[in-house]
């Protein structure tokens, strides 16, 4: 009699990209060993609907009816049932603190997990009165997304495997993040409406962007990563192959549209057109003239919270002249002109020269498969974080 023994070379899971302007989804195999690369079966997308005022709570509800329109369509292309749920979260979803760890004695001590989970366990005590602050509109308690040591270094010398070692000092660079958990909570209540019964990971874009542009740019030790895609610019800045600081400020694609829809007192979808035509160069000499000042406008007042923003870091921190964009199509290229504009950074970058890197998805083709015609940057970027947790 003989046996037949099955070996499982894939997994399938449900990957959700949640921001503040638009939710994408996607249905992808992930290979259980390194021999493959993750592939995006389907995908789809559905904008958040914009609102005039920022409310969090009204977000939250607009997140949720959005997302569970986009898990209905992605459970309607009858794929396959996922095993797991990895959602992806953007500003204003969540709360990033990345801090350096600093401990030293005049003797030698072992670098244990003891230790290390006490130092990050006070850092966690610190983000949750932080977050007390800027979340004070939930009324609800914060709950840990997710918690990386990005790089531990022992007597001034970075090392991989520190458990066990002996040393007098330590530097750990950490990043942890925590949101809202009654935002978490609705994101389960809503997912589990289509995906019944199925563990839901939680993580940050930016962490995600970070891992898959310092695995593909090799040569890049330090850069900028900016997402504008929706109510919120976030920005991670990666020094010496470690990401030291996240930062964002509260202008992004939706308040590009919205601006323009105010001071032209048109509909959103007229405001888009206008917009594409313009990008195309393909405007009346007359509607030109009108929209060019209002678009230098909008240039500047993004350009200014830019600065803004770069200017709460430390003064002794000169900026990579490297920028990692992930943008919309839409308006990708109009926001990466604005980058090149030194005017806004020349403060704080050191070179005249800009280097903006739009990320198009097609890049990282050798690192995440798509059988679709048009590769999507987030949901690539997500595969192949997920493929970085499952397959350790």
């Amino acid at each position: 009699m003989g046996f037949i023994f099955s070996t499982k070379k894939e997994k399938l899971v449900a990957i959700f990209d949640i921001g503040s302007g638009s939710i994408r989804g996607a249905i992808v195999s992930i290979p259980l060993n390194n021999k493959s690369i993750p592939k995006i079966i389907k995908s789809v997308k559905n904008e958040i609907k914009i609102s005039e005022e920022f409310d969090f709570k009204k977000l939250i509800n607009e997140m949720s009816s959005t997302l569970h329109l986009t898990a209905s369509h992605l459970y309607d292309k009858k794929i396959g049932a996922p095993e797991e749920i990895y959602c992806f979260l953007s500003s204003p979803w969540y709360i990033s603190e990345i801090n350096t760890i600093r401990m030293s004695k005049e003797k030698s001590f072992i670098f244990t997990k003891n230790l290390a989970d006490g130092l990050i366990k006070n850092e966690i005590e610190k983000l949750i009165k932080v977050y007390k602050n800027k979340y004070s509109m939930t009324n609800g308690d914060a709950e840990i997304m997710e918690q990386h040591t990005i790089s531990v270094a022992l007597n001034g010398y970075t090392v991989n495997e520190p458990i066990g070692l002996k040393c007098q000092s330590l530097e750990m660079d950490m990043v942890i993040s925590l949101a809202p958990k009654i935002c978490l909570d609705k994101i389960r209540e809503t997912l589990s409406k289509t995906f019944h019964h199925r563990k839901i990971n939680f993580s940050t874009f930016t962490l995600a962007t970070f891992f898959a542009v310092r695995d593909k740019y090799i040569n890049q030790n330090s850069y900028l990563l900016i997402d504008i895609s929706g109510e919120i610019t976030d920005v991670g800045i990666v020094n010496k192959g470690v990401l030291k600081s996240v930062l964002s400020f509260p202008f992004g694609k939706k308040t590009f549209f919205k601006y323009m829809c105010t001071k032209l007192e048109i509909e959103l979808r007229d405001a888009k057109e206008l917009f594409k035509l313009y990008s195309q160069d393909n405007l009346s000499a007359e509607f030109k003239e009108k929209a060019t000042p209002l678009f230098k406008s909008i240039e500047n007042s993004w350009g200014e919270s830019f600065a803004e923003c770069l200017n709460t870091l430390p003064h002794v921190l000169t900026l990579p002249s490297t920028i990692f964009l992930t943008a919309d199509n839409d308006i990708k290229e109009w926001f990466a002109n604005v980058l090149r504009n030194e005017k806004y950074t020349q403060a704080k970058i050191s070179t005249s020269t800009r280097t903006v890197m739009t990320l198009e998805g097609s890049e990282f083709l050798n690192m995440c498969d798509t059988k679709e015609s048009a590769c999507d940057p987030f949901l690539m970027i997500e595969s192949i974080s997920v493929m970085r947790k499952i397959v350790k």
